[in-house]
């Protein structure tokens, strides 16, 4: 079978503001947040693989030998 998958271009942003608010009713807290975006972009692929092999997860680019690809 092949594998199918699809890429996809997320945009970067930075966080200037986040705030989480009281506990409401529903039992979520009101988050409130200001962002910039910036032109950084990371490129996201995912493909579906054989049932019973797990989940596996592949990190590459630049900076990506300190990312943690466990559950560390």
């Amino acid at each position: 079978m092949r594998s199918r998958g699809v890429v996809a271009r997320v945009p970067a942003k930075v966080n200037l503001q986040l705030s989480v608010g009281p506990l409401g009713s529903d039992g979520y807290h009101e988050v409130i947040t200001v962002f910039q975006a910036i032109s950084l972009f990371d490129d996201v692929s995912v493909a579906t693989a054989p049932v019973g092999n797990g989940l596996t997860i592949d990190i590459s680019g630049q900076t990506s030998s300190g990312v943690p690809a466990d559950s560390s």
